[in-house]
């Protein structure tokens, strides 16, 4: 008789062992062979769906998550949607969780869901998401979890601008991330709304605030029309540290409006030294012909020598190889020029572009303008960037260069006796030695 209530009890403890329920599904977590009976629950079409749901759930919890994507990724569709229904609701359950590994794992995992979910389903997901997304960036936890935020925002797309433009709005909030991740999912307009509650807390912000530099830099990400008419405005009338860094917030994004101001500081001897270093930069991310045709303008008259090759700088950097012959022959015939100079300033100007430069420099040569042919001369025996020792010229430039050997035309401020022949006999001889 005892063997047979033994024999009963062993049975009785299989079954239990073997079928899927709740307690079961908690017990297998802690077990060695557990992981697989819980896989195995979740794949089992069988078992009921709100039990297949507590598997994923439990799965991810001992450190699967990867293998609920998988399975549930791999069910036929109408499976998917009845295991699904439940689980959404456990994940956003436990997003409510103050323990942030319990929150952020749900979180994480209910974004995977998202890609299966139907339309209903989906603006269920976001909702949540948005919800605790939020509570994350208020607190400045812009990391999240195995997905980050950013993922997921860019995922949900515009709806999720709105919730930042409330919070960028919010005195409390770190305004930087949050507007790095505005300039990506919100549209033009949101954008131009999140620039707008910017430019009011700034304008709330006391002078010498240590965090009023980023907060310039997040409008400059924002852009939009009236973060581009304050900054502008700051440039042109601000105190000397208000200008500065608008003109520094203008680069970090492409204000075409802004450029007729900024070419007219970059050419106002009166300007700021430091603002209209600054403004440079502002001409170069904007771009374009009509920044290029400033630049050159400038060049040709401004009398300070650091502005015309800052503005030659500037004007490779907006117009690449087409702009090496223009910006050359646009100095004043009868500047004073020092060898180093021209070296450091417009040669190594020019091979930063790399080989892409050597057609202009060729065409330079032939050029009415003393310094552009002297420039190119020099330009041909500078090392290309990244270049392992090579020339942007070579042997097949010691033809040309020996044409140039009877020019006796120099540059004032130049060696006296160094004239564009010598220099040209010179790198012709240079590189030629380079195809022996």
């Amino acid at each position: 008789m005892k063997s047979v209530v033994v024999f009963v009890a062993l049975i009785a403890l299989a079954a239990c062992e073997s079928a899927t329920t709740s307690e079961s599904i908690r017990a297998w977590k802690s077990t060695e062979k557990g992981p697989e009976k819980i896989e195995a629950a979740l794949r089992n079409s069988a078992v009921p769906a709100n039990l297949r749901a507590e598997a994923a759930v439990a799965l991810v919890e001992i450190g699967r998550p990867e293998k609920v994507d998988d399975i549930i990724g791999g069910m036929p569709q109408t499976e998917r949607v009845q295991v699904l229904a439940p689980l959404l609701e456990m994940y956003v359950a436990a997003m409510a969780s103050p323990q942030l590994p319990k929150m952020r794992d749900a979180r994480d995992e209910l974004f995977s869901l998202r890609q299966y979910a139907l339309p209903d389903q989906q603006k269920r997901i976001d909702t949540a998401l948005l919800g605790s997304i939020e509570k994350d960036i208020f607190a400045g936890r812009f990391a999240g979890g195995r997905q980050s935020l950013e993922k997921m925002l860019l995922a949900i797309g515009p709806p999720s601008a709105p919730m930042l433009v409330r919070l960028i709005a919010d005195a409390r909030a770190p305004y930087r991330g949050i507007a790095e991740l505005l300039a990506k999912v919100g549209d033009p307009v949101t954008r131009d709304r999140g620039g707008s509650a910017l430019v009011e807390r700034l304008e709330h912000t006391r002078a010498g605030d240590r965090t009023a530099s980023d907060m310039w830099i997040a409008l400059g990400l924002l852009g939009g029309p009236t973060v581009s008419e304050f900054l502008a405005g700051k440039m042109q009338k601000g105190s000397r540290e208000d200008a500065v860094a608008a003109a520094k917030a203008l680069q970090q994004s492409r204000f075409p409006a802004v450029l007729p101001v900024a070419l007219h500081i970059a050419a106002d001897a009166r300007a700021d030294k430091e603002l209209r270093g600054e403004v440079f930069g502002v001409i170069e991310k904007i771009g374009g012909p009509d920044a290029l045709s400033g630049l050159l303008a400038i060049i040709a008259h401004d009398k300070n020598d650091i502005v015309r090759y800052r503005a030659h700088e500037a004007a490779l950097e907006v117009g690449k190889a087409t702009a090496i012959l223009p910006a050359l022959e646009a100095f004043a015939p009868g500047l004073s020029f020092r060898r180093d100079d021209v070296i450091d300033f417009l040669v190594k100007d020019i091979s930063r572009i790399g080989s892409a430069a050597k057609p202009q420099v060729q065409a330079a040569l032939s050029s009415p303008s003393p310094l552009a042919r002297m420039t190119a001369v020099l330009a041909l025996e500078a090392p290309l960037p990244l270049g392992r020792g090579q020339t942007l010229g070579g042997p097949d430039d010691v033809a040309v260069l020996g044409t140039l050997g009877n020019d006796r035309a120099t540059l004032k401020g130049f060696p006296p006796g160094m004239t564009i022949g010598s220099e040209a006999k010179r790198v012709a001889a240079l590189l030629g030695s380079k195809g022996k």
